[in-house]
């Protein structure tokens, strides 16, 4: 392909400017989490928490998928015959933009940003806690014996991660108040947290911009901005009256901007996952040089070079 050429189809997806063209990029990425499925489900692990991140993997071409057709729109005649319009709900797609930014944010922050595998054990350890954590909220609720016998080895199953977390020599070296901070993360069924040394900090969902190392301000606050819309607040409720009432190329930029997003989550999902799988590169370097090229691109626009992929972006020039 002639560099020019290549530039321009390259371009189409920097810049990504139609519903059906963000449409044609979720596409690459469901290609690739296809083919890297196929191609390494079966790729031997060394430990749970590995074979857990092949799911992760799974779970991200699912909403890639259901991201896409969300973007098919939706509409509706009722019985006497009187219709909706096509129209695409910019508060639906930015609440799935806001589960792949915490499913980006979780991978990254659990198998990549630990400097040890003591610091990689106890993150991935308080994920486990947490799930089982708030799954055994329903026991309550629950009647049959087959599930009543599942959540009486899933409490012996946290209480035997508690004990892991303690025996762990990291969690061994710190001192009181930061054992501490660790045994109030089990009692808060949560997990983000940042090792400086034998420190502990806190983290929020917010926060998880910086452990990624996206680069500048660019997306400081755009955790806070899809909360938002995820949830039946009263900014949700006065932007969607905005959102339709100037027509529809306002409801459409819209969602091309919070797409976006989408396209640096994804893009930095991969590159961690391939930096957990190095095996996977193959897979990746196996799609077209475009393909390769556009989802590096978002991913070094994000985070900068030094969180290349590859060097396919050579190849233009």
């Amino acid at each position: 392909m002639e560099i020019e050429e290549l530039r321009r189809q390259c371009k189409r997806f920097f810049m990504c400017e139609s519903i059906p063209l963000c449409q044609e990029l979720l596409d690459v990425y469901a290609n690739f989490f296809f083919e890297a499925v196929v191609n390494h489900n079966y790729d031997k692990v060394d430990s749970q928490a590995d074979a857990d991140a092949k799911m992760v993997l799974q779970m991200m071409m699912t909403k890639v998928l259901h991201l896409k057709n969300v973007l098919n729109g939706v509409d509706f005649t009722s019985k006497k015959g009187k219709s909706l319009n096509n129209i695409i709900d910019p508060t639906i797609v930015a609440s799935l933009i806001r589960n792949i930014y915490e499913t980006t944010g979780m991978f990254n922050l659990i198998y990549n940003e630990p400097k040890t595998k003591d610091e990689k054990q106890i993150k991935y350890l308080l994920w486990v806690h947490a799930g089982l954590s708030y799954r055994n909220r329903f026991d309550g609720v629950i009647t049959l014996q087959e599930n009543k016998d599942k959540m009486e080895n899933e409490l012996k199953q946290m209480e035997s991660i508690r004990k892991e977390i303690e025996e762990n020599p990291l969690f061994q070296s710190m001192d009181e108040k930061n054992q501490g901070k660790i045994r109030t993360m089990i009692k808060k069924k949560d997990y983000l947290i940042k090792f400086n040394g034998n420190e502990v900090s806190f983290l929020s969902w917010r926060e998880l911009v910086k452990t990624m190392d996206i680069k500048g301000d660019k997306l400081d606050q755009i955790y806070t901005y899809f909360s938002l819309y995820a949830h039946p607040s009263n900014v949700a409720v006065f932007q969607f009256v905005n959102m339709f009432g100037k027509g529809e190329s306002a409801y459409k930029s819209i969602v091309i901007f919070n797409l976006q997003t989408a396209f640096m989550m994804l893009s930095i999902f991969i590159a961690d996952y391939i930096k957990t799988f190095p095996d996977v590169l193959k897979t990746y370097e196996e799609m077209g040089i475009v393909e390769q090229i556009v989802i590096n691109f978002h991913n070094r626009v994000a985070r900068g070079g030094n969180y290349d992929i590859n060097e396919s972006w050579k190849a233009t020039g």
